[in-house]
């Protein structure tokens, strides 16, 4: 459609209706999508300003604006994702999914969800050129504004550990399992403390996931560990070996790598700051949109 005759198209849609708008009555024209009052109807109270209504409309544009891109694009949810939210849908409504797909309006739930996807896809599909670093600036600010204390900090370890839960007791009869167990894992720290790598021997003994890493972990929430096992780790200085100690099935000896102090307050507020940076970005990405978009708006039967 060229641009003469979508103001042709606006013109007769503007003057030929009625201003006392019927609920299919055109409010917009977008490129060569029309927005009806249907769309927005929904979001319209008898105390509806005529600027939250214009506002309702604006958001509307932003939407079908979008809608162009993700068609553009080629940007789909995938059908698990919606097949997800179709369940939750239903449980939430304290329906089964089939009784969900026998409701009337089935059909634009489905397409509500596959909206509401596919505007999240592409968003992500936008953020991927946002630059949402933050300047020490910014967090000092924020930090002024909403001050730590303490207790938002969290000590954290890291920690390296052999873990063994079964072991061969053909040729030890007399033994229980747990103090052959505990014998291996003591000859274990024996050769660690005369110089053995720990690594090595846990990559060739350990029979947790961890073994991978050489018994290494990623830093875990000291406040979070099992009662037993922070029991041990609160008598270890970093680098000092546990005896053998058992939790659960499973018995291990463990080290201290490293330990350090987490502002959890202050993970928040990056974490805010960076998620107001890409909503800004992704904004005036959608507002760019407008630029060469034609747009026309008939306020006069809102």
């Amino acid at each position: 459609m060229t641009n003469s005759m979508r103001v042709l198209f606006a013109f007769i849609f503007a003057f030929s209706l009625n201003s006392l708008a019927a609920p299919n009555s055109i409010i917009a024209i977008v490129n060569d999508e029309l927005i009806t009052l249907d769309a927005i109807s929904a979001q319209i109270t008898e105390s509806s300003t005529k600027a939250q209504k214009i506002k309702l409309v604006d958001n509307q544009i932003d939407v079908v604006l979008q809608l162009e891109k993700i068609k553009k694009f080629g940007i789909k949810p995938k059908l698990s994702s919606i097949n997800t939210m179709l369940s939750t849908i239903a449980s939430q409504n304290g329906l089964t999914l089939a009784q969900l797909q026998a409701n009337n309006q089935f059909d634009e739930i489905v397409e509500n969800i596959t909206q509401r996807l596919s505007i999240k896809g592409l968003k992500q599909f936008v953020l991927q050129d946002a630059n949402t670093s933050l300047t020490q600036a910014e967090i000092d600010a924020a930090l002024a504004k909403n001050p730590s204390n303490s207790e938002s900090f969290n000590k954290q370890i890291k920690i390296a550990q052999i873990v063994i839960g079964s072991i061969d007791q053909t040729d030890s009869l007399l033994q229980s399992k747990d103090s052959l167990i505990q014998q291996f894992l003591a000859d274990l720290s024996e050769k660690i403390n005369t110089g053995t790598s720990f690594s090595s021997l846990a990559k060739l003994h350990s029979q947790d996931p961890s073994y991978k890493n050489g018994g290494e972990s990623g830093w875990l929430d000291k406040n979070r560990l099992p009662a037993e096992f922070k029991q041990q780790i609160d008598q270890l200085k970093a680098g000092e070996l546990s005896p053998p100690f058992q939790t659960g099935q499973a018995w291990r000896i463990v080290k201290i790598i490293d330990e350090r102090s987490v502002d959890n307050h202050l993970i928040a507020i990056k974490s805010k700051l960076i998620q107001s940076k890409k909503n800004t970005f992704f904004k005036n990405w959608v507002k760019g949109l407008r630029k060469d978009a034609y747009i026309e708006i008939f306020d006069h039967k809102l």
